[in-house]
């Protein structure tokens, strides 16, 4: 299968009903001149571009094991892959728009794949890399001038040239430009929120699915400061030597990030969207009041999401104000209030977990479900109640809908050892199955109500909630998280 795109002509793979397009270009290569700097158009090429290998990931810090083990990293990352229909016949259909997680230091379009949202559901699949850590995040224009300004939104100005990319030529690939929903976990779902908030980004998506993130990661240029300095001293470069960072070979950027904490697993995202006036608004939820046209949003968050990092990370197992610093800035003391609140109904290490999902999800995902309702937009909301063996962590909706993807083809997951936290179980094959048919009548329609899970009521004035369980039931004002009082939607420092 060839298709045309305005920068050349690609080739793809045949899979089992799809064609796969593997490393288009949507932007040129971002490494010499080009570092720290937006995105710019593709190059265009002569004769046709075989597209059967996923391109360079961002770089990051070396996977040991799995896909992204095998890729090649590069600054010459910007690329994206395309899932379409064997048989997309004449009426354009819908695009899907993944936007991989990682705490923003680390991932890539090749997490996914697409083939089974093309073959079975009639959708045309689009995952994309994004730059990422400091040549994505990291704020330069204090230290080098108005040339780079937009520095530390640069990896969401990337997924803003993938949305272009996608509105240009998706049509070619049987995709409707007009039905384009943009999906992601973790900080794929915050990168999502983030896009609400952007000006650059309006018309480019019409519908959006966060799952476990919202604006939370966007963090204030003063914190975003302190972030570019530790950096620099990791470095032993002087703020007036920051010129050299457009030098450094891109592993040396890579390895002082990690040694200063800023590659972490723990729910704390040193790298992220910046608030800077112009790129984001300066009160980024507060922007969106007024906002007309929002699209319709499918937003939610897990039981136990932190119970994975707790299990995971030995310093996040024992209570302590340092912790909650380090994770909540100056909300810190609000979390420790809550903490000592939870005490007082569980077990320790229960009021832990719930004290650590809550502010670092549940709370985020309220407060931007609220701010897209109030802006007339429908939203609706889910709590994920059903897990594994820690509970329903974080991550743990995908293994459903993954599953439910899978299920004529069981072969196509891995298989996962009876202890594992994200197995999910013959028992959950239901609510898979429900959450697979809400997901993609979303995608489709705007709507995610489906016959396989209870009529689905949108987020307004009684906040009704869909419990996503064995036995899903919709539920009304939950009980608010008890620092539902957190001020300050960005993220800051104390």
């Amino acid at each position: 299968m060839i298709v045309q795109t305005l920068s050349g002509k690609v080739e793809g793979v045949k899979l089992d009903g799809a064609y796969v397009f593997r490393g288009i270009p949507y932007a040129a290569p971002t490494g010499g001149s080009r570092r720290f700097k937006p995105p710019a158009p593709p190059l265009p090429w002569q004769g046709v571009r075989r597209c059967d290998r996923y391109g360079h990931a961002a770089p990051q810090n070396p996977a040991q094991e799995g896909l992204l083990a095998e890729l090649t990293q590069s600054e010459d990352c910007l690329v994206l892959n395309v899932w379409m229909p064997e048989d997309f016949g004449d009426e354009l259909k819908p695009v899907i728009v993944y936007i991989h997680g990682g705490g923003f230091v680390s991932g890539t379009g090749a997490d996914c794949d697409g083939s089974k949202y093309a073959s079975e559901e009639g959708i045309v699949y689009v995952s994309i890399n994004y730059r990422l850590g400091a040549l994505g995040f990291l704020e330069l224009s204090e230290l080098l001038g108005e040339e780079y300004a937009s520095s530390g939104n640069n990896g969401m100005l990337d997924i803003v040239a993938a949305l272009r990319w996608v509105q240009h030529n998706i049509a070619a690939f049987g995709g409707d430009p007009s039905r384009v929903t943009v999906i992601g976990n973790s900080a794929g779902a915050k990168c999502v929120a983030s896009l609400y908030v952007m000006p650059k980004a309006r018309s480019l998506f019409h519908r959006a699915i966060a799952q476990s993130g919202a604006t939370q990661a966007i963090r204030d240029r003063k914190t975003a400061n302190i972030t570019t300095r530790r950096l620099l001293e990791q470095l032993n470069i002087s703020p007036a030597d920051a010129h050299r960072l457009l030098e450094l070979p891109a592993e040396k950027l890579i390895e002082a990030q990690s040694a200063v904490g800023f590659d972490t697993s723990r729910g704390l995202h040193m790298f992220g969207p910046v608030v800077d006036g112009f790129m984001i608004p300066m009160d980024p939820l507060a922007s969106l009041e007024g906002s007309e046209g929002l699209p319709p949003l499918l937003i939610g968050s897990n039981e136990d999401e932190a119970a994975i990092f707790i299990h995971n990370d030995p310093l996040l197992r024992s209570p302590d104000r340092e912790t909650l610093e380090r994770l909540f800035g100056i909300n810190a003391e609000v979390a420790w209030m809550a903490y000592q609140h939870y005490q007082t109904l569980m077990t320790p290490e229960a009021a832990w977990n719930r004290t650590l999902t809550e502010h670092l999800y549940a709370i985020g995902a309220m407060q931007f479900a609220e701010a897209v309702a109030s802006a007339g937009a429908p939203v609706w909301m889910y709590r994920l109640r059903c897990g594994g063996r820690l509970g329903a962590i974080h991550g743990f909706e995908g293994s459903l809908i993954q599953t439910a993807l899978a299920a004529g083809d069981p072969g196509s997951i891995p298989a996962l050892p009876s202890d594992d936290p994200y197995l999910v179980t013959a028992e959950m094959n239901g609510l898979a199955r429900g959450m697979r048919a809400a997901w993609c009548a979303f995608i489709r329609n705007g709507d995610p109500n489906t016959d396989l899970l209870p009529a689905w009521p949108v987020y307004g004035a009684n906040h009704a909630i869909m419990v996503l369980d064995l036995v899903s039931s919709v539920h009304q004002d939950l009980p608010a998280p008890a620092g539902i009082c957190v001020p300050h939607p960005v993220w800051r420092m104390p």
